[in-house]
């Protein structure tokens, strides 16, 4: 007589508890257009975002934010700008005034000074620390392009005050290195990459201990850890750390 199925299943699933097979927990739909974004395979990051973005879900401006990114990698701004219309209406200030920036620099490219400004306006009232200052240097851009004086000065204010006000007391640091020259060559295969994700430019710093020199590689200037934390999700496939400044 036959053992029923579900009787051998059980047999196998059993087998496998003893012998510590466990059966791999399942990644979200969120979670794996970051997978695919982070391992740099943006055309197949951009596929999973539109699905998880037309579904309507609570991840789906998120995952309009990395598809837009991809997108934005490739050089299809068009598909890059649908994209980061669709995030730019997330509850989310970070993800809405990114998408802002973003869409104000796509509007620059095209030569929409107009739009370009309106777009960073609303990204500068929308972010804080580091990306508050990204997009008042791409507002700062698009005014001097569009020759808006009253613009231009608008934003150096800003930028002004904001160097001013705003210390940046967290870094995001990528590596340390004893030698100069791997340092730089680190901060060179960084720098796209961390200028994509809005973190600003990748700087090399020394540090000295009782052994030596020691050579940083960091980007980004965060006002807090808790800033810094986040901005550091933009780049998941990079081993980044959150370090304070050194004074």
């Amino acid at each position: 007589m036959r053992r029923p199925y579900c009787y051998l299943m059980s047999l196998v699933c059993a087998t496998a508890m003893l012998t510590g097979c466990q059966p791999e927990r399942s990644e979200s739909n969120l979670q794996r257009v970051e997978r695919l974004y982070g391992e740099g395979l943006n055309g197949a990051a951009s596929a999973a975002a539109s699905v998880v973005a037309r579904g309507g879900s609570a991840d789906a401006a998120a995952a309009a934010w990395y598809g837009g990114l991809a997108e934005f990698k490739q050089g299809h701004d068009e598909q890059a700008r649908t994209f980061f219309k669709k995030a730019a209406r997330s509850a989310s200030p970070e993800i809405a005034g990114g998408a802002e920036a973003m869409l104000a620099q796509l509007a620059t490219r095209r030569g929409d000074y107009a739009q370009s400004l309106r777009r960073a306006e609303r990204a500068w009232s929308l972010l804080r620390g580091s990306d508050r200052r990204q997009a008042a240097i791409r507002g700062l851009a698009a005014a001097e392009v569009a020759g808006d004086t009253l613009a231009v000065g608008r934003w150096r204010g800003r930028l002004e005050g904001q160097s001013a006000s705003t210390p940046h007391a967290y870094v995001l640091q990528a590596a340390a290195y004893r030698s100069r020259s791997s340092a730089d060559a680190h901060a060179a295969r960084l720098e796209a990459s961390a200028g994509g994700a809005g973190l600003g430019p990748v700087t090399v710093r020394s540090r000295q201990d009782p052994n030596g020199d020691w050579w940083l590689v960091q980007c980004g200037g965060f006002a807090s850890r808790a800033e810094a934390s986040v901005a550091r999700r933009r780049l998941p496939r990079e081993e980044l750390i959150v370090a304070r400044v050194s004074r």
